[in-house]
Protein backbone atom coordinates (compact mmCIF):
# COMPACT_ATOMS: atom_id res chain seq x y z
CA UNK A 1 0.00 0.00 0.00
CA UNK A 2 1.49 3.09 -1.27
CA UNK A 3 2.11 6.19 1.61
CA UNK A 4 -0.81 8.31 -0.21
CA UNK A 5 -3.45 5.45 -0.23
CA UNK A 6 -3.26 4.75 3.35
CA UNK A 7 -3.45 8.62 4.03
CA UNK A 8 -6.96 8.39 2.04
CA UNK A 9 -7.99 5.49 3.96
CA UNK A 10 -6.57 7.13 7.34
CA UNK A 11 -9.18 9.71 6.30
CA UNK A 12 -12.40 7.92 5.89
CA UNK A 13 -12.47 8.82 2.72
CA UNK A 14 -11.83 5.71 0.43
CA UNK A 15 -14.36 2.49 0.74
CA UNK A 16 -12.94 -0.32 -1.03
CA UNK A 17 -16.08 -2.76 -2.11
CA UNK A 18 -15.58 -6.38 -3.21
CA UNK A 19 -16.83 -6.87 -7.11
CA UNK A 20 -18.82 -9.88 -5.75
CA UNK A 21 -21.08 -8.09 -3.27
CA UNK A 22 -22.39 -5.97 -5.98
CA UNK A 23 -22.85 -8.74 -8.78
CA UNK A 24 -26.55 -8.05 -9.58
CA UNK A 25 -27.03 -4.15 -8.84
CA UNK A 26 -26.72 -1.75 -12.17
CA UNK A 27 -23.72 0.21 -12.82
CA UNK A 28 -26.16 3.36 -11.25
CA UNK A 29 -26.07 2.10 -7.87
CA UNK A 30 -22.65 0.90 -7.96
CA UNK A 31 -21.31 3.93 -8.86
CA UNK A 32 -22.81 5.89 -6.54
CA UNK A 33 -20.66 5.02 -3.52
CA UNK A 34 -17.42 5.35 -5.62
CA UNK A 35 -18.91 8.86 -6.29
CA UNK A 36 -18.37 11.63 -3.75
CA UNK A 37 -21.38 9.81 -1.59
CA UNK A 38 -18.76 7.77 0.04
CA UNK A 39 -16.65 10.71 1.97
CA UNK A 40 -19.48 10.60 4.13
CA UNK A 41 -20.48 7.59 5.05
CA UNK A 42 -20.03 6.42 8.68
CA UNK A 43 -18.57 3.25 9.26
CA UNK A 44 -21.84 1.53 9.90
CA UNK A 45 -23.26 2.66 6.95
CA UNK A 46 -20.34 1.69 4.65
CA UNK A 47 -20.93 -2.08 6.56
CA UNK A 48 -24.49 -2.39 5.86
CA UNK A 49 -23.39 -1.28 2.31
CA UNK A 50 -21.38 -3.97 1.48
CA UNK A 51 -24.18 -6.23 2.51
CA UNK A 52 -26.72 -4.92 -0.38
CA UNK A 53 -27.61 -7.18 -3.12
CA UNK A 54 -30.08 -5.68 -5.39
CA UNK A 55 -31.06 -2.02 -6.51
CA UNK A 56 -34.53 -1.96 -4.78
CA UNK A 57 -32.35 -2.39 -1.56
CA UNK A 58 -29.46 0.28 -2.69
CA UNK A 59 -31.90 3.14 -3.56
CA UNK A 60 -33.79 2.45 -0.10
CA UNK A 61 -30.12 2.65 1.17
CA UNK A 62 -29.66 5.87 -0.37
CA UNK A 63 -33.20 7.32 0.10
CA UNK A 64 -32.50 6.96 3.75
CA UNK A 65 -28.71 8.40 3.69
CA UNK A 66 -29.74 11.26 2.73
CA UNK A 67 -32.99 11.64 5.28
CA UNK A 68 -30.80 10.98 8.20
CA UNK A 69 -28.96 14.01 7.13
CA UNK A 70 -31.49 16.12 6.53
CA UNK A 71 -31.92 18.98 9.15
CA UNK A 72 -35.49 19.44 8.35
CA UNK A 73 -37.16 16.09 7.68
CA UNK A 74 -40.72 17.55 7.60
CA UNK A 75 -40.38 19.43 4.87
CA UNK A 76 -40.02 18.84 1.16
CA UNK A 77 -36.05 20.70 1.13
CA UNK A 78 -33.17 18.97 2.05
CA UNK A 79 -30.92 21.55 2.77
CA UNK A 80 -27.86 19.52 3.76
CA UNK A 81 -28.30 17.99 0.39
CA UNK A 82 -28.37 21.08 -1.76
CA UNK A 83 -25.13 22.26 0.48
CA UNK A 84 -24.06 18.70 -0.68
CA UNK A 85 -24.58 18.86 -4.49
CA UNK A 86 -23.12 22.61 -4.23
CA UNK A 87 -19.71 21.49 -2.85
CA UNK A 88 -19.45 18.92 -5.46
CA UNK A 89 -20.46 21.16 -8.44
CA UNK A 90 -17.67 23.38 -7.36
CA UNK A 91 -15.19 21.02 -7.04
CA UNK A 92 -15.76 19.41 -10.07
CA UNK A 93 -15.49 22.87 -11.71
CA UNK A 94 -12.46 24.09 -10.27
CA UNK A 95 -10.44 20.94 -9.26
CA UNK A 96 -11.13 18.77 -11.98
CA UNK A 97 -8.07 16.73 -13.51
CA UNK A 98 -7.31 15.50 -17.21
CA UNK A 99 -8.51 11.98 -16.08
CA UNK A 100 -10.23 13.06 -12.70
CA UNK A 101 -13.33 14.68 -11.47
CA UNK A 102 -12.84 17.43 -9.31
CA UNK A 103 -14.55 16.00 -6.32
CA UNK A 104 -12.71 12.81 -6.51
CA UNK A 105 -9.20 14.95 -5.82
CA UNK A 106 -7.55 15.46 -2.99
CA UNK A 107 -8.52 18.74 -2.37
CA UNK A 108 -12.23 17.72 -3.67
CA UNK A 109 -12.49 15.41 -1.22
CA UNK A 110 -11.83 18.13 1.90
CA UNK A 111 -13.90 20.85 0.51
CA UNK A 112 -17.13 18.08 0.01
CA UNK A 113 -16.09 16.75 3.27
CA UNK A 114 -15.08 19.86 5.47
CA UNK A 115 -16.70 22.19 3.63
CA UNK A 116 -14.88 25.54 2.15
CA UNK A 117 -11.91 26.91 4.78
CA UNK A 118 -11.88 30.16 6.73
CA UNK A 119 -8.69 31.35 3.99
CA UNK A 120 -6.10 29.86 1.52
CA UNK A 121 -2.49 30.59 2.27
CA UNK A 122 -0.22 29.51 -1.16
CA UNK A 123 2.83 28.92 0.31
CA UNK A 124 6.16 27.10 -0.92
CA UNK A 125 8.71 24.60 1.22
CA UNK A 126 11.19 26.63 0.35
CA UNK A 127 10.90 29.64 -1.03
CA UNK A 128 13.02 31.48 -3.69
CA UNK A 129 13.37 35.11 -3.64
CA UNK A 130 9.22 35.93 -3.54
CA UNK A 131 7.36 37.92 -0.96
CA UNK A 132 7.30 35.17 0.90
CA UNK A 133 11.16 34.95 1.96
CA UNK A 134 13.87 37.56 0.14
CA UNK A 135 16.14 34.88 0.89
CA UNK A 136 15.42 31.62 0.49
CA UNK A 137 16.40 28.82 -1.62
CA UNK A 138 15.60 28.13 -5.20
CA UNK A 139 16.24 24.41 -5.12
CA UNK A 140 13.93 21.74 -4.10
CA UNK A 141 10.79 22.89 -3.50
CA UNK A 142 7.03 22.19 -3.91
CA UNK A 143 4.13 24.49 -4.30
CA UNK A 144 2.00 23.96 -1.49
CA UNK A 145 -1.09 25.60 0.02
CA UNK A 146 -2.70 25.13 3.29
CA UNK A 147 -6.48 25.44 3.85
CA UNK A 148 -7.14 27.18 7.09
CA UNK A 149 -10.11 26.71 9.23
CA UNK A 150 -10.73 29.12 12.52
CA UNK A 151 -13.13 27.86 14.81
CA UNK A 152 -14.66 31.29 15.50
CA UNK A 153 -15.69 31.50 12.12
CA UNK A 154 -16.53 28.00 11.40
CA UNK A 155 -19.72 25.54 12.31
CA UNK A 156 -16.91 22.46 12.06
CA UNK A 157 -16.28 21.54 15.38
CA UNK A 158 -12.76 21.75 15.21
CA UNK A 159 -11.50 21.32 18.76
CA UNK A 160 -8.64 23.71 18.51
CA UNK A 161 -8.74 27.35 17.83
CA UNK A 162 -7.60 26.67 13.65
CA UNK A 163 -7.46 23.40 11.69
CA UNK A 164 -4.85 23.65 8.80
CA UNK A 165 -4.74 21.19 5.92
CA UNK A 166 -1.96 21.08 3.12
CA UNK A 167 -1.68 20.07 -0.30
CA UNK A 168 1.20 19.82 -2.16
CA UNK A 169 1.47 19.91 -6.29
CA UNK A 170 5.27 17.94 -5.97
CA UNK A 171 5.81 17.65 -9.97
CA UNK A 172 4.38 21.17 -10.79
CA UNK A 173 1.20 19.59 -12.49
CA UNK A 174 -1.42 21.34 -11.03
CA UNK A 175 -2.02 17.78 -9.26
CA UNK A 176 -2.21 18.77 -5.63
CA UNK A 177 -1.90 16.20 -3.25
CA UNK A 178 -2.92 15.40 0.54
CA UNK A 179 0.26 16.51 2.70
CA UNK A 180 1.21 13.36 4.52
CA UNK A 181 2.23 15.38 7.85
CA UNK A 182 0.52 18.79 9.00
CA UNK A 183 -0.81 20.21 12.03
CA UNK A 184 -3.97 19.21 12.00
CA UNK A 185 -5.28 14.92 12.47
CA UNK A 186 -7.10 15.10 9.63
CA UNK A 187 -8.93 11.50 10.19
CA UNK A 188 -9.99 12.86 13.40
CA UNK A 189 -11.24 15.86 12.12
CA UNK A 190 -13.02 14.02 9.10
CA UNK A 191 -14.66 11.25 11.45
CA UNK A 192 -15.99 13.79 13.66
CA UNK A 193 -17.66 15.69 11.11
CA UNK A 194 -18.85 12.97 9.13
CA UNK A 195 -20.37 11.83 12.37
CA UNK A 196 -22.22 15.49 13.39
CA UNK A 197 -24.07 15.75 9.64
CA UNK A 198 -26.10 12.45 10.66
CA UNK A 199 -28.70 14.73 12.66
CA UNK A 200 -31.37 11.32 12.66
CA UNK A 201 -28.47 8.59 13.82
CA UNK A 202 -31.83 6.37 14.98
CA UNK A 203 -33.90 7.04 12.08
CA UNK A 204 -34.46 3.31 10.33
CA UNK A 205 -36.98 4.82 7.52
CA UNK A 206 -37.56 7.48 5.43
CA UNK A 207 -40.57 9.52 7.18
CA UNK A 208 -43.59 9.25 4.84
CA UNK A 209 -44.28 12.84 5.44
CA UNK A 210 -41.17 13.38 3.21
CA UNK A 211 -40.67 10.85 0.21
CA UNK A 212 -36.81 11.25 -0.43
CA UNK A 213 -36.20 13.00 -4.06
CA UNK A 214 -33.15 14.59 -5.66
CA UNK A 215 -32.37 18.38 -3.77
CA UNK A 216 -34.04 20.93 -6.26
CA UNK A 217 -31.90 23.00 -8.09
CA UNK A 218 -31.12 26.44 -6.83
CA UNK A 219 -32.72 29.41 -7.90
CA UNK A 220 -29.93 31.98 -8.98
CA UNK A 221 -29.36 35.09 -6.84
CA UNK A 222 -29.60 38.04 -8.88
CA UNK A 223 -27.78 41.20 -8.60
CA UNK A 224 -30.92 42.95 -6.46
CA UNK A 225 -32.69 45.61 -8.31
CA UNK A 226 -30.76 49.26 -8.34
CA UNK A 227 -32.80 52.02 -6.64
CA UNK A 228 -32.89 55.23 -8.82
CA UNK A 229 -30.13 57.71 -7.64
CA UNK A 230 -31.78 60.61 -5.98
CA UNK A 231 -30.92 63.91 -7.91
CA UNK A 232 -30.95 65.73 -4.67
CA UNK A 233 -33.85 68.81 -5.11
CA UNK A 234 -34.09 67.28 -1.22
CA UNK A 235 -30.58 66.45 -0.68
CA UNK A 236 -30.51 64.26 2.39
CA UNK A 237 -33.84 63.96 4.51
CA UNK A 238 -32.44 65.21 8.03
CA UNK A 239 -31.67 68.94 7.92
CA UNK A 240 -28.66 68.16 10.91
CA UNK A 241 -27.04 66.39 8.09
CA UNK A 242 -27.49 68.61 5.25
CA UNK A 243 -25.90 71.19 7.20
CA UNK A 244 -23.27 68.78 8.27
CA UNK A 245 -22.38 68.09 5.35
CA UNK A 246 -22.08 71.29 3.73
CA UNK A 247 -20.15 72.58 6.63
CA UNK A 248 -17.31 69.71 6.53
CA UNK A 249 -16.91 70.21 2.50
CA UNK A 250 -16.01 74.17 3.48
CA UNK A 251 -13.99 73.42 6.51
CA UNK A 252 -10.16 73.35 5.97
CA UNK A 253 -9.73 70.85 9.01
CA UNK A 254 -11.61 67.93 9.20
CA UNK A 255 -13.00 68.31 12.83
CA UNK A 256 -14.45 64.42 12.93
CA UNK A 257 -12.19 61.79 14.16
CA UNK A 258 -10.13 59.89 10.96
CA UNK A 259 -12.18 57.05 8.82
CA UNK A 260 -11.42 55.96 5.19
CA UNK A 261 -13.68 55.24 2.11
CA UNK A 262 -12.50 52.61 -0.19
CA UNK A 263 -14.58 51.57 -3.56
CA UNK A 264 -14.06 49.57 -6.65
CA UNK A 265 -15.89 48.38 -9.50
CA UNK A 266 -17.19 44.87 -9.78
CA UNK A 267 -19.73 43.03 -12.89
CA UNK A 268 -22.50 40.59 -11.24
CA UNK A 269 -22.52 37.28 -13.60
CA UNK A 270 -25.40 39.03 -15.69
CA UNK A 271 -22.85 41.56 -16.53
CA UNK A 272 -24.01 44.42 -14.50
CA UNK A 273 -21.96 46.59 -13.16
CA UNK A 274 -21.77 47.74 -8.85
CA UNK A 275 -19.64 49.75 -6.96
CA UNK A 276 -19.48 48.69 -3.50
CA UNK A 277 -18.29 51.32 -1.25
CA UNK A 278 -16.57 50.61 2.50
CA UNK A 279 -16.26 53.49 5.35
CA UNK A 280 -13.91 51.94 7.56
CA UNK A 281 -13.20 53.39 11.01
CA UNK A 282 -9.94 51.97 12.53
CA UNK A 283 -10.21 51.09 16.65
CA UNK A 284 -8.07 54.35 16.69
CA UNK A 285 -10.85 56.57 16.15
CA UNK A 286 -12.31 55.67 19.09
CA UNK A 287 -15.69 54.89 17.92
CA UNK A 288 -18.38 51.87 19.29
CA UNK A 289 -20.71 50.32 17.35
CA UNK A 290 -23.78 51.11 19.79
CA UNK A 291 -22.80 55.02 18.83
CA UNK A 292 -24.21 54.56 15.41
CA UNK A 293 -27.80 54.41 14.07
CA UNK A 294 -27.39 55.57 10.78
CA UNK A 295 -25.41 56.06 7.55
CA UNK A 296 -25.68 58.51 5.46
CA UNK A 297 -24.07 60.10 1.91
CA UNK A 298 -23.61 62.39 -0.70
CA UNK A 299 -22.29 61.36 -4.68
CA UNK A 300 -21.66 64.52 -6.56
CA UNK A 301 -20.43 64.40 -10.03
CA UNK A 302 -17.39 66.19 -11.88
CA UNK A 303 -19.77 69.67 -11.90
CA UNK A 304 -20.61 69.30 -8.33
CA UNK A 305 -24.58 68.15 -8.97
CA UNK A 306 -25.69 65.37 -6.50
CA UNK A 307 -26.67 62.39 -8.06
CA UNK A 308 -27.14 60.17 -5.65
CA UNK A 309 -27.77 60.61 -1.93
CA UNK A 310 -28.78 57.75 0.96
CA UNK A 311 -29.54 58.11 4.52
CA UNK A 312 -30.60 54.68 6.10
CA UNK A 313 -30.15 52.42 9.26
CA UNK A 314 -26.79 50.99 10.06
CA UNK A 315 -25.18 48.40 11.90
CA UNK A 316 -21.49 48.48 11.89
CA UNK A 317 -19.08 45.65 11.54
CA UNK A 318 -16.54 44.50 13.66
CA UNK A 319 -12.89 43.62 11.55
CA UNK A 320 -10.21 42.52 14.23
CA UNK A 321 -10.91 45.70 16.21
CA UNK A 322 -11.79 47.93 13.66
CA UNK A 323 -15.42 49.09 12.49
CA UNK A 324 -16.73 49.63 9.16
CA UNK A 325 -20.14 49.72 7.05
CA UNK A 326 -20.28 49.02 3.46
CA UNK A 327 -22.82 49.51 0.64
CA UNK A 328 -23.21 48.67 -3.14
CA UNK A 329 -23.93 51.76 -5.51
CA UNK A 330 -24.98 52.03 -8.66
CA UNK A 331 -22.70 54.80 -10.77
CA UNK A 332 -21.66 55.23 -14.49
CA UNK A 333 -17.98 55.22 -15.37
CA UNK A 334 -16.47 59.06 -14.48
CA UNK A 335 -15.54 61.08 -11.88
CA UNK A 336 -17.13 61.70 -8.43
CA UNK A 337 -16.68 63.07 -4.76
CA UNK A 338 -18.14 61.07 -2.09
CA UNK A 339 -19.18 61.90 1.22
CA UNK A 340 -19.95 59.31 3.24
CA UNK A 341 -20.66 59.93 7.63
CA UNK A 342 -22.45 58.05 10.49
CA UNK A 343 -24.36 59.22 12.67
CA UNK A 344 -26.28 58.54 15.98
CA UNK A 345 -29.76 58.69 17.80
CA UNK A 346 -29.83 62.39 18.31
CA UNK A 347 -29.25 62.14 14.70
CA UNK A 348 -26.25 64.33 15.01
CA UNK A 349 -22.85 63.17 12.40
CA UNK A 350 -20.57 61.03 14.61
CA UNK A 351 -17.81 61.15 11.47
CA UNK A 352 -17.62 62.28 7.96
CA UNK A 353 -15.22 61.34 5.33
CA UNK A 354 -14.94 62.32 1.87
CA UNK A 355 -13.09 61.10 -1.05
CA UNK A 356 -12.48 61.44 -4.66
CA UNK A 357 -13.83 58.41 -6.32
CA UNK A 358 -13.13 57.82 -10.38
CA UNK A 359 -14.94 55.17 -11.48
CA UNK A 360 -14.30 53.44 -14.82
CA UNK A 361 -16.82 51.17 -16.62
CA UNK A 362 -15.58 47.49 -17.03
CA UNK A 363 -17.17 46.32 -20.44
CA UNK A 364 -19.10 42.96 -20.14
CA UNK A 365 -18.54 42.44 -23.50
CA UNK A 366 -14.38 42.24 -23.20
CA UNK A 367 -12.03 40.49 -20.59
CA UNK A 368 -10.17 42.40 -18.13
CA UNK A 369 -9.71 42.14 -13.89
CA UNK A 370 -11.24 44.77 -11.50
CA UNK A 371 -9.04 47.45 -9.39
CA UNK A 372 -7.11 45.35 -6.84
CA UNK A 373 -7.97 45.02 -3.29
CA UNK A 374 -6.32 44.44 -0.13
CA UNK A 375 -7.62 42.84 2.50
CA UNK A 376 -6.39 41.55 6.23
CA UNK A 377 -9.65 40.09 7.19
CA UNK A 378 -11.62 37.19 4.69
CA UNK A 379 -13.92 34.83 6.33
CA UNK A 380 -17.18 32.73 5.79
CA UNK A 381 -20.55 34.34 6.36
CA UNK A 382 -23.48 31.63 7.76
CA UNK A 383 -25.33 32.55 4.99
CA UNK A 384 -25.12 33.09 1.62
CA UNK A 385 -25.17 36.78 -0.21
CA UNK A 386 -27.18 37.80 -2.83
CA UNK A 387 -24.56 38.69 -5.78
CA UNK A 388 -24.17 42.35 -5.92
CA UNK A 389 -23.67 42.80 -2.36
CA UNK A 390 -20.70 44.27 -0.65
CA UNK A 391 -17.06 42.47 -1.15
CA UNK A 392 -19.66 39.33 -0.68
CA UNK A 393 -19.44 36.44 -2.80
CA UNK A 394 -21.99 33.28 -2.20
CA UNK A 395 -20.51 32.95 1.66
CA UNK A 396 -17.10 35.07 1.21
CA UNK A 397 -17.11 38.15 2.89
CA UNK A 398 -13.75 40.60 1.95
CA UNK A 399 -13.31 43.08 4.20
CA UNK A 400 -11.04 45.77 2.40
CA UNK A 401 -8.23 47.48 4.42
CA UNK A 402 -9.84 50.60 4.44
CA UNK A 403 -6.85 53.08 5.60
CA UNK A 404 -4.40 50.30 3.58
CA UNK A 405 -2.23 50.04 6.30
CA UNK A 406 -1.14 46.72 7.45
CA UNK A 407 1.71 45.44 10.16
CA UNK A 408 4.78 42.87 9.09
CA UNK A 409 3.12 40.08 10.73
CA UNK A 410 -0.43 40.72 8.99
CA UNK A 411 -1.74 38.08 6.36
CA UNK A 412 -1.90 40.26 3.53
CA UNK A 413 -4.60 39.84 0.95
CA UNK A 414 -4.75 40.33 -2.12
CA UNK A 415 -8.27 40.07 -4.38
CA UNK A 416 -9.40 40.33 -8.47
CA UNK A 417 -12.06 39.87 -10.32
CA UNK A 418 -11.36 38.47 -13.40
CA UNK A 419 -14.45 39.42 -16.45
CA UNK A 420 -14.44 36.90 -18.73
CA UNK A 421 -11.28 34.89 -18.54
CA UNK A 422 -10.82 32.49 -21.52
CA UNK A 423 -11.98 28.87 -20.45
CA UNK A 424 -9.58 26.06 -21.39
CA UNK A 425 -11.80 23.22 -23.16
CA UNK A 426 -10.20 20.23 -21.07
CA UNK A 427 -11.00 21.74 -17.67
CA UNK A 428 -13.81 24.34 -18.73
CA UNK A 429 -11.89 26.32 -16.54
CA UNK A 430 -9.74 29.34 -16.91
CA UNK A 431 -6.01 28.78 -17.21
CA UNK A 432 -4.23 31.70 -15.64
CA UNK A 433 -1.00 32.69 -13.91
CA UNK A 434 0.09 35.27 -11.20
CA UNK A 435 3.46 37.46 -11.29
CA UNK A 436 3.09 39.49 -8.02
CA UNK A 437 5.42 42.19 -7.16
CA UNK A 438 6.03 44.75 -3.40
CA UNK A 439 7.53 47.86 -4.41
CA UNK A 440 9.02 49.59 -1.71
CA UNK A 441 8.60 53.64 -2.34
CA UNK A 442 9.90 55.27 0.39
CA UNK A 443 10.39 53.78 4.00
CA UNK A 444 9.99 55.28 7.25
CA UNK A 445 13.56 56.64 8.03
CA UNK A 446 13.44 58.51 4.50
CA UNK A 447 15.87 55.81 2.58
CA UNK A 448 14.29 54.32 -0.81
CA UNK A 449 12.88 50.62 -0.58
CA UNK A 450 12.98 47.68 -2.75
CA UNK A 451 11.32 45.61 -4.93
CA UNK A 452 10.25 41.75 -3.89
CA UNK A 453 9.05 39.55 -6.05
CA UNK A 454 7.46 36.34 -6.58
CA UNK A 455 7.93 34.12 -9.92
CA UNK A 456 4.68 33.68 -12.01
CA UNK A 457 2.70 30.77 -11.22
CA UNK A 458 -0.23 29.12 -11.45
CA UNK A 459 -3.44 30.95 -10.21
CA UNK A 460 -6.99 29.18 -9.33
CA UNK A 461 -9.70 30.86 -10.71
CA UNK A 462 -12.31 30.71 -7.41
CA UNK A 463 -15.80 30.93 -8.98
CA UNK A 464 -17.44 33.72 -7.42
CA UNK A 465 -20.82 32.81 -7.16
CA UNK A 466 -22.16 29.45 -9.22
CA UNK A 467 -23.20 31.51 -12.01
CA UNK A 468 -21.87 31.71 -15.21
CA UNK A 469 -21.27 35.02 -16.81
CA UNK A 470 -19.08 37.57 -17.23
CA UNK A 471 -18.15 38.55 -13.39
CA UNK A 472 -17.83 35.29 -12.31
CA UNK A 473 -14.18 34.59 -11.19
CA UNK A 474 -11.69 35.77 -8.88
CA UNK A 475 -8.11 35.24 -8.17
CA UNK A 476 -7.44 35.96 -4.25
CA UNK A 477 -4.65 34.75 -2.07
CA UNK A 478 -2.90 35.85 1.13
CA UNK A 479 1.15 36.44 1.73
CA UNK A 480 1.43 35.84 5.40
CA UNK A 481 4.20 38.59 5.96
CA UNK A 482 4.88 37.39 9.42
CA UNK A 483 6.74 34.29 7.78
CA UNK A 484 9.34 36.12 6.55
CA UNK A 485 12.81 35.68 7.88
CA UNK A 486 13.45 39.58 7.27
CA UNK A 487 10.33 41.42 8.22
CA UNK A 488 9.42 43.93 6.10
CA UNK A 489 10.36 47.57 7.27
CA UNK A 490 7.95 50.02 7.82
CA UNK A 491 7.02 53.01 5.07
CA UNK A 492 4.73 53.02 1.40
CA UNK A 493 4.48 50.30 -0.66
CA UNK A 494 2.80 49.43 -3.47
CA UNK A 495 1.40 45.93 -4.03
CA UNK A 496 1.06 45.26 -7.78
CA UNK A 497 -0.44 42.35 -9.61
CA UNK A 498 -0.15 40.81 -12.79
CA UNK A 499 -2.54 37.82 -13.91
CA UNK A 500 -2.17 36.40 -17.23
CA UNK A 501 -4.95 34.48 -19.21
CA UNK A 502 -2.95 31.28 -20.71
CA UNK A 503 -6.30 30.71 -23.37
CA UNK A 504 -6.83 34.00 -24.29
CA UNK A 505 -3.33 35.18 -24.46
CA UNK A 506 -3.31 38.61 -22.72
CA UNK A 507 -2.47 40.17 -19.47
CA UNK A 508 -3.74 42.98 -16.74
CA UNK A 509 -2.19 44.68 -14.53
CA UNK A 510 -3.61 45.84 -11.47
CA UNK A 511 -2.00 47.56 -8.42
CA UNK A 512 -2.37 49.75 -5.15
CA UNK A 513 -0.62 51.55 -2.51
CA UNK A 514 -0.38 50.35 1.30
CA UNK A 515 1.60 50.95 3.87
CA UNK A 516 3.07 48.80 5.96
CA UNK A 517 3.99 49.33 9.97
CA UNK A 518 6.24 47.26 12.40
CA UNK A 519 4.04 45.03 14.68
CA UNK A 520 3.82 46.09 18.31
Amino acid sequence: MTSRTRVLVACGIAAIMTASAFAQLSAEKTEWAKGPAQYLLTEEETAKWKQIKTDAEAQAFIDLYWARRDPTPNTPANEFRAEFDARVEYADRQFGQARKKGSMTDRGRILVTLGAPTRIERTKDQPSNTIQSPTGSPENYSPKQVWIWEQSKSKLDLGQPTSQIGFVDQYATNEWVLERTGRTDVATLTKRTIKSYVVSPNMTEVPKAKPAAPAAAATPQQLPTPTTPTVATNALKTEGLRTAVTEFRAAKTNPYKPIAISFTELLSPTGDQYVPVQLYIPASAGLTAESVTTFFGVIEDATGNQVATFEEPAKLSASKGDLYFDKSLKLDAGKYTATLGLSGADGKPVVIATSPMEIRGLDKTKSGVSRLVLAADVHETPEAALVGAPYAFGRLKIVPKGDAVFTNKDELTYFLEVVNPGIDETTTLPKLQVKLELVGNKLADGKPGRTISAPISDASALPLSGVNGAGQYAVIAGIPLGEMKNPLPAGDYTMRVKIFDKVKNESWTSEQKLKIVAAK
